[in-house]
């Protein structure tokens, strides 16, 4: 396996999925000076994201797997995220400073996602909070950024065919009303699955039967309140939680609804919040993908937003990241690697390099 690294040149692509919706989708543009980047804030996230990589790359089992915490057995959903914040550093599996690393990650998930779609991890912490699928969308929103990175031709054509399956089966499990599976944390699941058919598509992937516009809908019928710009998930009795504003704003974001008046409420409630205020100043790694979520939602928005979440973001994370680098949850999803490689890939977003963040 030999990958080339790439760049992305301006394009455009329509998603076009049986709803019959068609989005117009521009391909990055090459990223200017990073918003977010004040000299004070830049330091303090280059500290606690070069320690944290540090964490993360010790952490992986001998076979290249990632499994919750370091020297417990591996599974697909924590290297798949292991794998994301590996590209968020700019490797790739035959270059970059931590290429050996994610060559051995991605040569054991290749491995272990080689057959039919889903139920490749069983009973993880993960799935019990983000539903049994999770896997699955992790896993296909690895593939798919690794397509990305201009991988050699022969693992380029396995990762095709094979998120091709991954994202027929991602579709077929879509409700009705636009939701994926029930989980403890549905709204996170929804926007997990919706992800990686978000991905899978950038990555030239078709996507059929299924509606992201059924997915639009459902947050802004059923889960937006437009008198206070508050999502509110059903399952947790219309509460406000921070996780669940982050997932929708990631979601209407990348939709381009960001222009609207009450998505713009939606967006300064975001921007009142803390990202540990769900379970008292307590966070889990639901949390740490609810920064990851929102982080990359503000990076769609308008320079001034984006540097005051970053800032916001950078000091939180900062503050409770452990002296080793990594981070812990504290209730739920409590495995450092999931916590650490979503807090990592937050941090780096300014960066834009990797092609998750751009969209």
């Amino acid at each position: 396996m030999k990958a080339i690294a790439g760049s992305f040149g301006p394009s455009t692509r329509v998603w076009r999925w049986s709803a019959g919706l068609a989005v117009a989708l521009a391909w990055p543009r090459p990223a200017a000076t990073p918003a977010g980047q004040d000299e004070e804030t830049a330091a303090v996230s280059a500290k606690a994201a070069a320690s944290a990589l540090r964490w993360l790359v010790a952490a992986q089992n001998t076979d290249g797997s990632f499994g919750d915490n370091p020297r417990t057995p591996g599974d697909v959903s924590n290297t798949s995220v292991a794998i994301l914040a590996l590209l968020a550093n700019g490797s790739t599996v035959d270059r970059g400073p931590h290429w050996r690393a994610l060559r051995r990650a991605v040569e054991w998930l290749l491995r272990h996602t080689a057959r039919d779609p889903g139920g490749y991890d069983t009973g993880t912490l993960i799935q019990r909070k983000l539903g049994q699928n999770i896997d699955l969308y992790m896993a296909a929103v690895a593939y798919a950024q690794l397509l990305g990175t201009q991988i050699d031709a022969a693992t380029e054509k396995v990762l095709h065919e094979r998120l091709t399956r991954m994202v027929a089966h991602i579709a077929s499990l879509q409700k009705p009303n636009g939701e994926w599976e029930s989980s403890y944390e549905t709204s996170l699941t929804t926007i997990s699955a919706w992800l990686a058919l978000r991905q899978a598509h950038d990555a030239g992937v078709a996507i059929h039967h299924a509606s992201p516009e059924l997915v639009v809908r459902y947050l802004e019928e059923s889960c937006l309140d437009p008198g206070t710009g508050v999502f509110r998930d059903q399952k947790w009795g219309k509460q406000m939680r921070f996780v669940t504003q982050a997932g929708a704003l990631r979601v209407l974001y990348a939709h381009g609804r960001d222009q609207r008046a009450v998505v713009q409420k939606a967006t300064r409630v975001l921007l009142d919040m803390r990202f540990d205020q769900d379970v008292g100043g307590r966070a889990g790694g639901e949390e740490f993908l609810g920064a990851l979520f929102a982080t990359h939602a503000m990076r769609q928005a308008a320079d001034a937003t984006f540097a005051a979440w970053y800032r916001k973001i950078v000091a939180a994370l900062a503050r409770c990241q452990n002296a080793d680098g990594s981070w812990l949850g504290h209730h739920c999803i409590t495995g450092r690697v999931f916590c650490t490689a979503c807090a990592y890939i937050a941090l780096q977003t300014p960066h834009e390099l990797m092609t998750m963040a751009c969209k």
